[in-house]
């Protein structure tokens, strides 16, 4: 018996909910061509395997994805919380990133993309509303921290969760405000670090694993998603997230402009 007959017959035979959830990531088509017929196993090849090898690629760093964005700003977080000290972190650039991720997370839960393509936005955000209210309360903003969460939460339950919610033009809408707002979100940490000559409080761990998610979320919604507006939305991030990391680099340990001057008088 042939490898290709030995695992179809164990992919055949797989139970109903494992099959189910399959089909679900990856269609009926490519599933069979994949996962019941693995056959990239033996020739002839179909015609669908190259377009369903590369869905399945896209599904796999969109999952990755997804997985990792749960936990990419935790460094920044505890660099924060370390240091008490919101030095070299915008506010300002926080906030208008925040903004940019639900606008982009209630377009895409009503148009109803696989959530692969978008999930870690909803993560993303969750992270930077946690550091928005640290940078508040370590720059002696605490009341406007406390303000702040409930107007944060209520405008997430609208344009996400609630149940008929805005309409589909509304979050289409919503979705190209995010491209100006995305490039202003980057902007002002950009003029930061620049003026600063340093990257301060600023994570070099969250920033690479940033440009390395946008890269990879630019193939994924090339492959998946059918809109020109989240296509440049996801490529300008991923171009303003390489003028960070090339910040990075140039600016590694280096002393803040302001602490320079201060030793010199």
């Amino acid at each position: 018996m042939s490898l290709a007959s030995t695992v179809q017959k164990m992919t055949r035979s797989l139970p109903a909910p494992v099959v189910q959830l399959g089909e679900s990531i990856l269609g009926d088509k490519c599933y069979a061509v994949l996962v019941r017929d693995v056959s990239f196993l033996s020739p002839p090849y179909p015609a669908a395997l190259a377009p369903c090898a590369k869905l399945a690629l896209s599904k796999i760093i969109g999952i990755g994805i997804v997985f990792a964005s749960s936990i990419i700003k935790l460094p920044q977080i505890a660099k924060l919380v370390s240091s008490s000290s919101a030095a070299g972190v915008s506010i300002t650039g926080t906030a208008l990133e925040a903004a940019s991720y639900l606008g982009m997370l209630a377009y895409a839960v009503g148009a109803g993309f696989p959530f692969s393509t978008y999930g870690e936005q909803a993560f993303l955000w969750i992270q930077d509303v946690a550091v928005l209210l640290l940078l508040l309360v370590y720059s002696g903003r605490s009341a406007l921290a406390v303000g702040v969460i409930p107007i944060v939460l209520a405008t997430a339950y609208y344009l996400v969760l609630s149940v008929p919610g805005p309409s589909l033009a509304f979050r289409a809408t919503l979705q190209a405000v995010t491209i100006p707002l995305n490039l202003a979100s980057k902007i002002p940490q950009i003029i930061t670090i620049f003026n600063n000559k340093s990257t301060g409080q600023l994570s070099a761990v969250s920033v690479f694993a940033y440009m390395g998610g946008s890269v990879a979320r630019v193939f994924t919604t090339l492959q998946e998603v059918d809109d020109q507006i989240v296509l440049a939305g996801v490529v300008l991030g991923a171009l303003l997230n390489g003028v960070l990391v090339l910040q990075m680099v140039l600016y590694w340990g280096a002393t803040p402009a302001a602490d320079k001057d201060k030793k010199q008088k």
